[in-house]
């Protein structure tokens, strides 16, 4: 049985911090302080679950003129659409001139206002390695192996 850091009495005992420390002691001794909890088990937090792994967006490349012919055919001005749209006229501007590219959301209002696609899956490799594997990529990772008839 666990003996008192205080007393030295063995006993069941609790962390009390006491002094500015934690320490286990006694029932008896708790009393010099302010019991936090029973001693023993360290608590175990509970480990949050991994989120699954959600596919990355990102706009189409030639956004800039997709965003521009569409306004054009509505027949609306950058002003008028930038109102549309609660954004400032200069940065659609920057948008049909391509130097600004549009948030994911941007983009998504974009695309309801306009009826056109802005968003498109990032095409970037992604390969989950397994444990005790090195980061680095083999001829395996990629090829896709077929079976003879």
């Amino acid at each position: 049985m666990p003996s008192c850091e205080l007393c030295g009495k063995e006993a069941l005992l609790v962390v009390a911090e006491i002094e500015g420390g934690e320490v286990e002691v006694c029932p008896g001794c708790a009393k010099y302080g302010v019991v936090k909890r029973r001693a023993g088990k360290p608590q175990v937090l509970p480990q949050p679950l991994p989120k699954p792994e959600e596919p990355e967006y990102g706009i189409v490349a030639d956004y800039a003129l997709l965003i521009r012919s569409a306004r054009e055919l509505k027949g609306m001005t950058q002003e008028d659409f930038a109102k549309l749209l609660s954004e400032k006229e200069s940065i659609l501007a920057k948008w049909e001139a391509g130097t600004l590219k549009p948030s994911i959301e941007t983009a998504r209002k974009l695309e309801k206002k306009l009826g056109i696609r802005l968003i498109e899956l990032d095409e970037t490799i992604s390969v989950k390695l397994d444990k005790g594997r090195s980061d680095e990529l083999t001829l395996g990772d990629f090829v896709k192996v077929r079976k003879r008839k």
